[in-house]
């Protein structure tokens, strides 16, 4: 049986609309050690639910990659400087941010014919006060997806296409 790779569209992913929104933090995600542009760099995911509703009455999702950094001219220490309107502490535990207010500025962009939405900006928490909605589940707390079975690959004798 084929097992077919495609650059199709996937799903049904509805982005978040651009603009700014209250929000709140519902989850934090340790990616563990990434490659990135920079070498290895421990990352993490922050993830908000917009004041927004999607067609069905739940809240957008929206989320930005951070590497676990707290230095000045981290993406990390930026935002959560202009979310609380100070600098962090030297030490801070991001679990902590779950459940604090803020406003999300939202932008869109285009690749592949696709729109993607994107966290441009972590602002202070305007007027409104949102909770995390009771059913929303942490990425810890969700049931693993099914690991895809290990196969011996040799290459020699490979019939590769490209």
């Amino acid at each position: 049986m084929a097992l077919i790779a495609s650059r199709g569209n996937s799903g049904t992913y509805t982005p978040a609309p651009e603009g700014t929104f209250d929000a709140v933090c519902c989850d934090v995600v340790d990616l563990g050690i990434q490659d990135t542009q920079y070498g290895k760099k421990h990352q993490i995911r922050l993830v908000w639910q917009l004041s927004e509703k999607m067609e069905d009455g739940r809240p957008f999702t929206i989320g930005r990659r951070y590497g676990l950094s707290l230095n000045e001219k981290s993406s990390l220490f930026k935002d959560v400087k202009s979310w609380f309107g100070k600098a962090p502490p030297q030490e801070l535990d991001v679990e902590k941010l779950i459940g604090a207010n803020c406003q999300i500025v939202v932008q869109h962009n285009e690749r592949d014919g696709s729109t993607y939405a994107n966290v441009i900006a972590v602002l202070k928490a305007g007027k409104a006060k949102l909770t995390v909605t009771k059913d929303y589940t942490r990425a810890k707390d969700r049931a693993p997806r099914e690991q895809p079975v290990a196969v011996n690959y040799s290459p020699e004798g490979s019939n590769v296409p490209f």
